[in-house]
C-alpha cells in the first residue's frame, strides 16, 4: 500500500514574494499604511498562493512565507530575547541577529499563522520553522548572550524547549507537516561545522526539539540538512548515521547535482525513515533535463523503497523577503510543475 503521507510532491516554503505585497511592505516601513492594511495584504497573497498551489497539485500546502522577513523570522519576531544588529550582515545578506537577555515567548511562533492558513484549505498544511541548533548558532554572542546563556549549547537548548512546545501546538490545531531547517548540517557532515557548536550538541539541541513529540500518523517532522551548499567534501559516514538516527520523520537533503555528497545522503537515510529529495535547483531557471533527474531518483530508489521518497526543490525560491529573488513568479511555477511531473511519471496517479 502506498504510504499517502510522505507528501511527494513538496516545496520548501520559501516562495517568491508577489509584488503587491512587496509594496504594501515597504509602504509600511514608510509608514503610509497601517499594520492592519498590510497583514490585510498578506491575507490577500496567501489566499491566492493556497489556489496555485492546489493547481499545482503539491501534497502540502504553505502560507509561502509571506508574512516573514526572512525564514528565521517565525521565531526572532514571537521571542523577546532576540535583537536585530543594524550594523552588520550575515552570510548571503541575511541580517544578524543576537540573543542579549533571557527567552521569553512574545506571541505563538506559528501557531496563529497556522491557523489563518488552515481556514484556507481542507488539504494538508506545512509549517516551516529555523531549527534551534541553527539559530543558536547564528545568534550566539560571546559578548552579549553569555549574560543570559553560558553558551550557545545552552542557548540552543533554550530555543528547542519554545520550539517543541510550539510543535505540539501546532499538531494540536491540525497542522499535518512541520519542517525545520538547519542548513548548517551540509559543514558539519563533511567535517566543518560552526565554531560556537560541536556537531553533538547541535545534534542534541534539534534532538531535543523532537523527543518525545506525540503524533498522527500522517503527521511528520521533517529536517532539512542542507542547501546545496559544502557538497564537495567527503562525508563522515559516523556523523551522517548520528544525525539520521534523531526521531524526526523525514531527513530533506539537496539532490540537485552530481556532488558526491548530493548523491550519498539520501542513501544513508535509515529504514523506517522518510527522504526528502531536492531535485530541482531554486536558484538557476533553467529547467533540469528529465533524463538526468530520473537516473537520480532510480539510484535512489536502490536503496529505498518508493514509498519512503518525496520530491522538491533543492532550497526555498526566496528566503527572505529584502533579498531579491533569482527567479521569476512564473519560473518559479515552472520548476515546480517539474517536480510534479517527475512524481506523476514515479507514481502515476497516486502522487
Amino acid at each position: 500500500m502506498a504510504n499517502y503521507y510522505t507528501y511527494r510532491i513538496d516545496n520548501h516554503g520559501d516562495d517568491i514574494r508577489p509584488n503587491d505585497l512587496q509594496l504594501a511592505r515597504t509602504a509600511a516601513r514608510a509608514g503610509e499604511i497601517t499594520a492592519d492594511e498590510l497583514r490585510q495584504a498578506e491575507d490577500e497573497a496567501i489566499i491566492a498562493w493556497v489556489k496555485a498551489q492546489r493547481h499545482l497539485t503539491l501534497s502540502c500546502l504553505t502560507d509561502g512565507g509571506f508574512r516573514n522577513g526572512d525564514y528565521r523570522s517565525p521565531v526572532l519576531h514571537s521571542v523577546a530575547g532576540f535583537t536585530r544588529d543594524p550594523d552588520r550582515m550575515g552570510p548571503g545578506g541575511f541580517g544578524t541577529w543576537v540573543v542579549d537577555a533571557p527567552l521569553k515567548l512574545k506571541k505563538p511562533i506559528a501557531s496563529d499563522d497556522a491557523t489563518f492558513l488552515l481556514e484556507q484549505t481542507g488539504f494538508p498544511v506545512k509549517v516551516k520553522l529555523p531549527s534551534a541548533a541553527h539559530l543558536a548558532a547564528q545568534c550566539y554572542d560571546e559578548q552579549k548572550t553569555v549574560r543570559a546563556y553560558p553558551g550557545a549549547a545552552a542557548l540552543g537548548d533554550a530555543i528547542a524547549e519554545l520550539l517543541h512546545d510550539e510543535i505540539e501546538h501546532l499538531f494540536e490545531i491540525g497542522v499535518k507537516f512541520v519542517q525545520l531547517d538547519n542548513p548548517d548540517y551540509s559543514a558539519y557532515l563533511v567535517g566543518g561545522g560552526s565554531p560556537l557548536l560541536t556537531f553533538d550538541e547541535a545534534v542534541s539541541i534539534d534532538q531535543a526539539v523532537v523527543a518525545g513529540l506525540e503524533r498522527e500518523e500522517d503527521q511528520k517532522v521533517g529536517l532539512t540538512v542542507g542547501w546545496g551548499d559544502d557538497l564537495d567534501g567527503t562525508v563522515d559516514v559516523d556523523r551522517v548515521q548520528r544525525l539520521f538516527g534523531t526521531d524526526y520523520d523525514k531527513f530533506t537533503v539537496p539532490f540537485h547535482t552530481e556532488a558526491a555528497v548530493a548523491q550519498d545522503l539520501p542513501r544513508r537515510v535509515p529504514e523506517g525513515k522518510q527522504v526528502g529529495i531536492g531535485i530541482v535547483d531554486a536558484t538557476v531557471a533553467e529547467l533540469e533535463d528529465i533524463d538526468t533527474v530520473v537516473r537520480r531518483i532510480e539510484d535512489v530508489v536502490e536503496v529505498h523503497d518508493y514509498d519512503r521518497i518525496g520530491l522538491l526543490p533543492q532550497k526555498g525560491f526566496q528566503q527572505a523577503h529584502y533579498i531579491p529573488a533569482a527567479l521569476t513568479i512564473e519560473q518559479q511555477r515552472k520548476k515546480i510543475e517539474l517536480v510534479e511531473t517527475l512524481a506523476t511519471m514515479i507514481w502515476g496517479n497516486e502522487a
